[in-house]
């Protein structure tokens, strides 16, 4: 049943699903003014309300007539539709049994009986403001925000998604990047505002020319990445690009003041004919973009096996990374982490370099990729924890206290049936109580084989290790994995560090994520802290801890010494001390 006022439609619906009409009638008197709220008493009808209705939360009773709670629980999760909608649980006093498996299913809070007015207001609210603040999240995490197409982890994800399904009904799935000729001339001479009006107008031709089922992203400033399902011939993506090529070519109008004409270089690969892997498939467009930009520009290029050089680069980096381990060409850097409320130097995050006297210096998002497709990754790592924990044993600060260590995991790595066991072997080698420790780990790790990660992960908490969310923000599900999973920090990505000073945005994206772990009583660790304003500004909001090259470059061991040795306490310097050089991302 549907209980509407007036101005019902302005306020958030919640769905009661109870069996008891009188208690219906005291939930609906204690949310009625706040929010839409719709009933029913039975589990067939409230699966039919929950799918057409879209409540925002569901408040219901473990104990209905027509199906058992759970069960209905179960069903919601396994939804798509409804697999979202946070849905707290009713239970009768003293149910842990009840109350665990809940949780277990999904249920984001549950409520004992009898329900008290406060307790149900509080738990709805809370629930409703994590929810907000996860679409405020995933706004920027998701799309562009100046064109509203989507961004390069959406764009790639549904890539994904598109190859496994093509795969199994035998239908091919193309991969078109669409990079504008000249882009950088228009925005040095023109200005930003004119490039960023020529950008808006492109992304609604683009979308108007692909076909409803298609994905158009932008994937960096003047790049357009479209994802192609379903196709039968190589053809039909020479046809769409045909036309988008007709359509980017036509002149744009700039408020009046004149018009610019751009042309496109496209590059296309296909799935499964030239790559069933969607980095790989993406990487193959790209090759072929760049061979249509080579060509003359203004035209669309197929991948050929012929274009991509880069896999001999590839198996040449390969070749020397199988050795890399035993030639000792393998070393760690350590960035400190800075307390924002003490200035001192609490912790350090462990960087891993790479140099080879034939490649030279390697960077990590080069060859961790190739570590971790040719199961090479878990040696490195091991080499890494065993490293790091006999460096930071007994490691301390200017004021006595010993250091914390974070090392970045990678998903393979902590996936090896021996991983405990080799990190318990170093950890007790050296003294190394596991508090000290600090694992960070990003959504790769949790994607997939949930059961055995989780396994993984509860026994890493048993042991008393720490568990950091890396890049928070960067993915769709980072806010769901929070609660699934028993994190002790998260790591503010860059993305929302840079420009958090002058960009409003920005600001209030990072000051959601701070309060949002406040209230998970989770610890932030800002990363790419670049400059003094950005420091301050983060401080004010509460974030705990800072690191980036405002603070300390990445310092070889004994560089890290002498920095604690010499910065009793971190003063804070001038914007104009700090080099103008950026931090990069050199953690494995």
């Amino acid at each position: 049943m549907i209980n509407v006022s007036q101005d019902a439609f302005d306020k958030d619906t919640i769905l009661l699903i109870d069996p008891s009409p009188n208690s219906i009638r005291i939930l609906n008197a204690i949310l009625g003014e706040e929010y839409r709220v719709i009933f029913s008493t039975t589990g067939k009808t409230a699966s039919v309300l929950a799918k057409s209705e879209k409540p925002r939360l569901i408040l219901m009773d473990a104990d209905l007539p027509d199906i058992d709670g759970f069960e209905l629980c179960q069903k919601f999760k396994n939804d798509i539709s409804t697999r979202d909608i946070p849905l707290i649980l009713i239970t009768e006093p003293q149910e842990d049994e009840g109350r665990e498996m809940g949780m277990k299913i999904g249920c984001a809070d549950y409520i004992s009986k009898p329900v008290s007015p406060a307790e149900v207001k509080l738990r709805i609210y809370n629930q409703l403001r994590l929810r907000r603040n996860e679409e405020l999240i995933l706004q920027r995490a998701l799309y562009d925000s100046l064109t509203g197409l989507a961004n390069r982890n959406l764009t790639l994800d549904r890539l994904r998604y598109a190859i496994t399904h093509d795969l199994r009904r035998g239908q091919l799935t193309g991969v078109m990047l669409v990079d504008i000729d000249g882009f950088k001339l228009i925005n040095d001479t023109l200005s930003h505002d004119v490039g960023d009006q020529v950008l808006v107008e492109l992304s609604k031709r683009i979308t108007k020319v692909v076909r409803e089922i298609d994905t158009v992203g932008r994937v960096s400033s003047d790049e357009f990445l479209i994802v192609l399902p379903g196709l039968h011939t190589t053809e039909n993506a020479c046809q769409i690009a045909s036309k988008l090529r007709k359509t980017i070519n036509k002149p744009i109008s700039i408020n009046g003041d004149g018009e610019v004409h751009v042309t496109a270089s496209i590059g296309i690969s296909i799935s499964p004919l030239d790559s069933d892997d969607f980095k790989r498939l993406f990487a193959n467009a790209d090759v072929a973009k760049q061979q249509a930009k080579s060509g003359g520009k203004d035209c669309y290029r197929l991948f050929t096996s012929e274009m991509n050089d880069s896999v001999h680069e590839r198996v040449r980096m390969e070749y020397h990374l199988v050795w890399a381990l035993s030639k000792n060409e393998f070393s760690l850097v350590y960035q400190p982490l800075i307390d924002m409320q003490t200035n001192k130097v609490v912790a350090a995050e462990a960087l891993l370099r790479w140099n080879n006297e034939e490649l030279g210096s390697v960077p990590p998002d080069k060859f961790i990729a190739i570590a971790e497709q040719s199961n090479l990754i878990y040696e490195i790592g091991n080499f890494v924890l065993r490293t790091t924990i006999r460096d930071f044993a007994s490691l301390k600060n200017s004021s006595g206290e010993l250091l914390h260590l974070a090392v970045n995991i990678s998903p393979q790595q902590i996936r090896q049936p021996n991983f405990i066991a080799d990190l318990e072997k170093h950890l007790d080698h050296d003294g190394f109580d596991p508090c000290r420790l600090e694992l960070e780990v990003t959504e790769g790790l949790l994607l997939t084989k949930q059961c055995q990660v989780k396994e993984m992960i509860s026994q890493l908490h048993d042991m008393g290790v720490m568990l950091s969310m890396d890049d928070f923000g960067t993915g769709y599900s980072s806010l769901s994995y929070l609660l699934q999973f028993p994190f002790d920090a998260l790591k503010i990505d860059r993305s929302f560090v840079d420009g958090i000073t002058d960009v409003e945005l920005n600001e209030t994206l990072a000051t959601a994520v701070i309060a949002m772990a406040k209230g998970l009583r989770i610890k932030t660790v800002a990363e790419g802290v670049e400059t003094a304003e950005q420091f301050e500004m983060l401080k004010s909001k509460g974030c705990d801890l800072a690191q980036g090259y405002y603070l300390s470059r990445p310092l070889p061991l004994e560089g890290f010494k002498a920095f604690l040795e010499e910065n009793k306490e971190i003063v804070v310097p001038d914007t104009s001390e700090v080099t103008n050089g950026k931090s990069e991302d050199y953690s494995m």
